[in-house]
Parts: structure tokens; C-alpha cells; sequence
């Protein structure tokens, strides 16, 4: 399970953990002038070169939510003033839902990760986190709070982690892509638009589903969303005219033909016992209303399975997919 950070001295080691490992990967750039809607600000930035991550910190302490500024953007050294993509701020006095940013912390194992709620505005009528998340195939989390109720959110890393400016770059490519789509008219699609009306009739009935994910061996947590958009990317290539590749909170992937679901896909970042049991569950209880030649596919970490259960996943009508982590301080996905 996944608890929020609400103590304030807590959120305050977080937030200074998280700056000193980005700052560790990142060169230190002197002081630019950073521009946002409303004005612009000078701020120490710290990059590693044209077309890359930069990063900038502050306080925001006389907000009406006083917050730690957690900026993030596509450094362009010859431009006067840099433009944020996302802000992944952390309110230091609260945990307000008017303020994206949080930090989870995993009850099983202590580690504290950087978390966003996915709202992400599009610049345009209509588009917000809605849209974000639907476009994306981001995955979110439920983070549980001290007063028993949750809050959704997307994981992008641990707080201390060697990838963390990777998470971090992996996030702002994803908001940036969604940017540019708006930009472009993409979300005016009618199919793009019944995507996303489809993610928030899910939405509406998916809250609570997930209670968090431990950290295995590997720390899997923060690269959930990268499987799926494997997978996505995967399928996406070689679909029918007539078929769409969808995911929502309930469901990680599913594709339809037509109106018909075909195909279901579940991804577990743990090969535990009850990992698999909640998983065998959500394949077979999400898509009942399936034809009969549903494929439903089980997406797990590499490494061994109980004898048991391998027995039983091979008798029952879901497939088995494999997953793991290239080495490196910039692990990639490797589908099996």
C-alpha cells in the first residue's frame, strides 16, 4: 500500500532528497529567467544541454497554497526565457488537491516517491486531466491518506533513486507530447474525444481499485506506466483498421473491434501470490461481457512463479507476457 507524506518535516527530506539526486545528474546552468503565463522569474537551472531536461526549484511560500516550485522543461539555452512544461509542485503545509504534486510513501518498504495527479492543462476549452490521462495510458496509483480516503496519482520515481532525473524526463516527454497534440488538434478527433469520454465513464466507477504496489528487488513501481506503453505501442502497430487500443483505470489495455472488446491485457510489477490472484480477477471479472475468443494476457516481471500457480495460469484461458528492466541509470522496458 501506498501512504501520502503528510508530515511536514517528512515532505521537507523528501523534497531536499529528490533536489540533491536531480542535481546530481544535472549541470548546474547559473541563473536563467523561466517564463509562465502570468510573468516570468529568475531561478538557478540546472541541464545537460540543448534539447534536454532542466529543472529548477524554489518556494512559494505567499501562494494562496504555500508550495515547494518544482519546474520542469526542454532546456534551449539560446532562448531569453525558458518555458515550463510541467510543474510538479509539493504544498508543504497541506496536501491541497489544488496542488498536483504529493510524495507516497510504500508502507512496505519505507521508499518515498515524487507523484502527480495528472492535471495537466492543454491551453485549450475542454482539455485538463481527463484527456491527459486517456492520451497518455498513464497509470495511476491510489495513495491512501491519513483520514482513510485516496487519492489517484501517477508515480514517475523514488525520491533518491540514480533515475530519478530520468523519471523525471520520461514525465516531461509525455506532458510535451500531450501539448504538442492539443496544439495540433489531435483531441478533436472524434475517435481521440470517444477515448476519452470512455476513460472518464471508467474513471467514474474505478476509484479505490488499486491500493498500491510494493517495491520487489527491482524497483518496478514507477515503470507500470511504461509497460502499458509498451504494450500500447506494441499493439497500436499492427491494428485493423476497425480496432482501437484503449486503456483506463479499471483496465490497463484493451483493444475493441468496433464495439466489441477483444482483448484485455493486466500488468502486475510483482510475481507475488496475491499479485497474481488480483490479477486473474480483474482479467476474467472486466471482460465478461467478452466473446468467448477473448484474449485475455497477464503482463509480469521476469523471474520464477510459485509451481502452483504456473500450473493453474496455464490451464486457465489467460496468456502470460514477461517484462523486464534494461541495465543502466536509464532502464527501458524490454518486452519478452
Amino acid at each position: 500500500m501506498l501512504l501520502m507524506v503528510e508530515d511536514v518535516r517528512e515532505k521537507r527530506d523528501a523534497q531536499k532528497a529528490m533536489e540533491t539526486a536531480v542535481r546530481q545528474h544535472l549541470a548546474d546552468q547559473g541563473v536563467r529567467n523561466i517564463g509562465f503565463p502570468s510573468g516570468n522569474v529568475d531561478e538557478r537551472l540546472y541541464a545537460n544541454g540543448s534539447g534536454s531536461l532542466w529543472a529548477a526549484f524554489s518556494k512559494a511560500d505567499e501562494a494562496a497554497v504555500p508550495r515547494r516550485w518544482n519546474a520542469f522543461g526542454v532546456f534551449e539555452p539560446k532562448r531569453h526565457a525558458q518555458i515550463i512544461t510541467v510543474e510538479i509542485n509539493i504544498p508543504t503545509t497541506s496536501n491541497s488537491a489544488r496542488v498536483a504534486g504529493f510524495f507516497a510513501r510504500d508502507a512496505a518498504t519505507g521508499e518515498i516517491y515524487l507523484a502527480h495527479d495528472g492535471s495537466i492543462g492543454g491551453g485549450k476549452a475542454g482539455v485538463g486531466r481527463s484527456a491527459f490521462l486517456a492520451w497518455s495510458k498513464a497509470s495511476l496509483e491510489d495513495v491512501r491518506s491519513a483520514d482513510g480516503s485516496d487519492r489517484a496519482g501517477i508515480i514517475i520515481g523514488r525520491v533518491d533513486s540514480e533515475d530519478i532525473a530520468g523519471r523525471l524526463w520520461h514525465f516531461v516527454q509525455l506532458v510535451k507530447g500531450f501539448k504538442d497534440a492539443v496544439a495540433r488538434g489531435d483531441l478533436d478527433d472524434p475517435a481521440v474525444r470517444q477515448a476519452i469520454a470512455e476513460w472518464e465513464n471508467f474513471n467514474s466507477e474505478g476509484s479505490g481499485r488499486r491500493r498500491g504496489r510494493r517495491r520487489s528487488d527491482i524497483d518496478y513501481i514507477s515503470y507500470h506506466g511504461d509497460v502499458v506503453e509498451r504494450l500500447f505501442e506494441e499493439r497500436l502497430a499492427r491494428c485493423a483498421d476497425d480496432e482501437r487500443v484503449l486503456n483506463s483505470k479499471l483496465i490497463d489495455l484493451y483493444v475493441r473491434k468496433g464495439e466489441t472488446m477483444t482483448e484485455i491485457y493486466e500488468v502486475k510489477t510483482r510475481t507475488d501470490r496475491q499479485s497474481i490472484y488480483t490479477a486473474i480477477g480483474q482479467l476474467i471479472s472486466h471482460s465478461t461481457d467478452a466473446p468467448t475468443g477473448i484474449r485475455r494476457t497477464l503482463v509480469l516481471p521476469e523471474g520464477p512463479l510459485p509451481p502452483d500457480l504456473e500450473k493453474a495460469l496455464g490451464s486457465l484461458p489467460i496468456e502470460l507476457r514477461r517484462f523486464s528492466l534494461s541495465a543502466g541509470k536509464a532502464p527501458k522496458v524490454i518486452l519478452s
